[in-house]
């Protein structure tokens, strides 16, 4: 196909001719969603797009995963976008305005102002950030020190080994250094997080996986989720969301962050991954002791799922508007449907976004804790969580 440079809406326009036209299948050598870090395409095909009627859909396949959410209000585009990395079931990416195609290279809303807040992360798990950003220190750490520098925002006592992390060292809450547990990186704008904790006996201590559990029937994960607005000003290290709905002003002067999941999806009787679309989700004050049915009793809100969670909204401000500082659980639960993924390879992930009128001025500036994946419960993680690579 040769390379193209257009609008997605004309695109949309061009190939409307029928109510159904037959999907326009591409190879690619990457895919970049808005300055994103590029994520390699798997091929074939790449990238397929298909029109119904004057709406399109551009299904990107690619190594690594994407999670996205659409913050804000805007006005539905005549495209919308479906990451995909083999089965998983990942968040639709909307408010999608512009497609361009060019020398193996597919970009989505490249330079261009939109409500579509992407990560992208390698298929290993691995952080895409480059050299030039300052997270990575050189180009000869092994994988192991090098990803988990990249996943805690901390600056380590001295002794400490992240080829042999001793996790109850780390720090629990990602947007409250202290003199004592410094951060690599001052988030002074807007800090976000999502990560993972696991009961200690009388305490809680990091992970760098998802607590998950599974009782044969359902799976089930816990995420922590962390957010600031503005610097460190002394708030509460704990406190409820203040969530929104369809129907209030997202923003306000703050931050609007959004919280979404993807999963390895199967479906009953017809193969393909690992865990269903329906289940539900709730959002906890504490880590649960065990994760079973009975997980979300005491929850602040208990939602159902149908699909990738999408719909999870919260803001953080000064009051009076709002809390400047909220940290809390969200807890999921689907069906099995389908076999196991193996043990380094993972079954879920939990990914926290903020709204682009924060990250334009500066919000967010750590990524390495925006995106945790959880595995089987007897799972180690991925290979460099153990020192493989």
């Amino acid at each position: 196909m040769p390379a193209f440079k257009t609008s997605a809406a004309k695109i949309s326009a061009r190939l409307a001719a029928s109510v159904l036209f037959a999907p326009v299948f591409c190879s690619a050598a990457s895919l970049i969603v808005n300055k994103e870090q590029p994520l390699n395409m798997s091929t074939p095909p790449g990238f397929s797009y298909v029109v119904d009627g004057f709406t399109g859909s551009l299904t990107a396949q690619t190594d690594g995963f994407l999670f996205c959410a659409n913050i804000g209000t805007f006005v539905a585009t005549a495209v919308t976008m479906v990451p995909q990395h083999t089965q998983w079931s990942a968040p639709i990416a909307q408010d999608v305005s512009s497609v361009t195609y060019n020398a193996g290279v597919l970009s989505v809303n490249r330079n261009l102002p939109s409500t579509l807040v992407c990560h992208a992360i390698g298929g290993g798990g691995e952080q895409l950030t480059s050299l030039s950003e300052g997270l990575f220190r050189n180009s000869y750490e092994s994988k192991t020190v090098e990803q988990y520098n990249n996943l805690i925002n901390w600056i380590p006592s001295l002794g400490f080994s992240w080829t042999n992390p001793v996790w109850s060292a780390v720090p629990l809450d990602p947007c409250t250094p202290s003199a004592s547990d410094p951060a690599r990186v001052d988030e002074d704008v807007v800090c976000a997080a999502a990560t993972g904790l696991r009961p200690a006996g009388a305490s809680e201590t990091r992970a760098g996986t998802l607590w998950t559990g599974t009782d044969g029937a359902n799976f089930y994960y816990v995420a922590r989720v962390d957010a600031r607005f503005g610097p460190l000003n002394g708030a509460p290290a704990f406190a409820p969301p203040q969530l929104l709905h369809g129907d209030q002003p997202q923003g306000s002067g703050g931050a609007t962050l959004h919280v979404v999941d993807a999963y390895s999806r199967g479906v009953a009787g017809q193969g393909g991954g690992y865990l269903g679309d329906n289940g539900q989700y709730c959002i906890l004050t504490s880590l649960p002791t065990t994760l079973n049915s009975n997980m979300c009793v005491g929850a602040i809100d208990i939602e159902p799922l149908n699909g990738p969670l999408t719909s999870l909204s919260f803001n953080v401000n000064v009051p009076p508007l709002g809390l400047p500082q909220t940290s809390f659980y969200v807890g999921f639960m689907r069906p099995i449907v389908g076999g196991p993924p193996t043990l380094n390879v993972p079954a879920v992930a939990v990914s926290v976004l903020v709204d682009p009128a924060a990250l334009a001025t500066g919000g967010d500036k750590f990524k390495g804790d925006d995106v945790i994946f959880g595995f089987l419960p007897t799972s180690n993680g991925f290979p460099w969580m153990t020192g493989g690579q």
